[in-house]
């Protein structure tokens, strides 16, 4: 096969002969020249038009691509970074899927495409890469501390918790005397095996809890992992890599282990709420915020890709408010230099909020108070973008519907 860059390519004309044959040039020129060899035609025949059309339309918008100016966000403002581009062999037993420096999701698909930051020397997804992490603005969403962070004790190294030769009996006795959330690293029958005594955040229910480390060759090399997908070459950056999705919160040999006066007090309390525990037998019923005529801002569990596609090519304040991942949020239009920013509503105590010092009874009353604030300020509120799905919905709608949706409001039930 001849392979060739959309980069490469000086124009990309459309032409037809006799209004029955249509045909796409791709055409490289070295000054004045056309240079066949590296120019490509595509001929439709009659009653192919509209492939031709769409086609033509397509190649564009990957020229266009091909040649755009890579954005760069506020970390990368004077970087050097050039496109990244890698094709996955399809034969290969090997995971070849690089991962964001940034967020630390794989690149995903056959052909690969991301930023390489030369300065950084590291890959990045686009849309990574391009956004601003100053307090005021950015696309990406706005993080918290996680509670369950501060219980995962810091390890220097593998003596923390590897006790070597072990079997499970022996292995209990260890566990016993320590508190929930203790783990060990053992070696059993030729293999490593992570065992644990559980907190109250793990959603295992045992006095104790024993994983095999499980080993696979590829390519000549021995990898070793707990969970298909995710393979490490030792067993310290397995460890790692585990620690909070499988509660291994304290190592053995570390003094946070022990079980004293004082922490023996939190042994039966749960830092995580219930609704995030990892659970398979119970059954999850989503229930959207019901749709009303105060409410023409929301519009639904849409992800912020959905939102700011949604949000393109409108008006600078424009905004809508969402909810996905149990939370809500607000996804604003910016001046056209800084794009979108996405910000998380705090809902506790049946409140809403967007700062620690303002908090609203509702959705509505927290859109009404921003919607009026100075321009100046960073919370400003322009114009509620209408859920499309939602006008719909309105056009529809009976008196009685109207009269049903009140009462529940009124009872606060979904």
């Amino acid at each position: 096969y001849q392979h060739f860059k959309m980069q490469d390519f000086s124009e990309i004309r459309k032409t037809s002969h006799d209004k029955e044959t249509s045909y796409i040039h791709l055409n490289h020129y070295q000054g004045p020249s056309l240079v066949p060899s590296s120019s490509l035609v595509f001929r439709f025949p009659f009653g192919k038009q509209s492939d031709c059309e769409d086609i033509h339309n397509k190649l564009e918008e990957l020229r266009k691509k091909s040649s755009a100016e890579i954005m760069k966000g506020s970390d990368h403002l004077d970087h050097d970074c050039i496109v990244f581009r890698k094709e996955i062999n399809d034969n290969s037993e090997v995971m070849q899927h690089e991962s964001c420096k940034d967020c630390g999701n794989f690149f995903k698909g056959k052909l690969q495409t991301g930023i390489n930051c030369l300065t950084c020397n590291d890959l990045f997804h686009k849309e990574c890469f391009a956004s601003n992490k100053d307090d005021d603005y950015g696309t990406a969403e706005e993080k918290f501390d996680d509670p369950e962070d501060l219980l995962i004790t810091p390890t220097d190294s593998r003596e923390d918790f590897y006790l070597g030769e072990m079997d499970q009996k022996n292995a209990n006795k260890k566990l016993k005397p320590k508190r929930r959330g203790t783990f060990i690293v053992r070696f059993s029958k030729d293999r490593f095996v992570i065992s644990k005594k559980p907190h109250k955040n793990d959603p295992i229910r045992k006095e104790y809890d024993h994983l095999p480390v499980s080993t696979v060759t590829l390519t000549g090399e021995k990898w070793i992992y707990l969970e298909k997908g995710f393979a490490f070459k030792n067993i310290d950056d397995l460890i790692k890599h585990h620690r909070k999705s499988h509660k291994l919160y304290f190592p053995i040999n570390s003094p946070d282990s022990e079980l004293t006066e004082r922490n023996s007090m939190t042994e039966e309390i749960q830092t995580i709420a219930p609704e995030r525990r990892q659970t398979n037998n119970i059954p999850q019923i989503n229930v959207e915020e019901p749709n009303n005529s105060k409410d023409e801002f929301m519009h639904g569990d849409i992800s912020k890709e959905d939102a700011e596609e949604r949000l393109k090519d409108k008006a600078e304040g424009t905004f809508l408010v969402r909810h996905n991942n149990g939370t809500y949020k607000i996804s604003l239009v910016l001046p056209s230099s800084r794009n979108f920013k996405h910000s998380v509503i705090h809902h506790t105590d049946e409140k809403f909020s967007l700062t620690n010092q303002k908090k609203f009874e509702s959705l509505k009353d927290l859109v009404d108070n921003y919607m009026n604030v100075n321009p100046k300020n960073k919370w400003f509120l322009g114009k509620p973008l209408t859920d499309p799905n939602s006008e719909k919905f309105f056009k529809n709608r009976t008196d009685d519907d109207i009269k049903i949706e009140r009462d529940l409001s009124r009872r606060k039930e979904p």
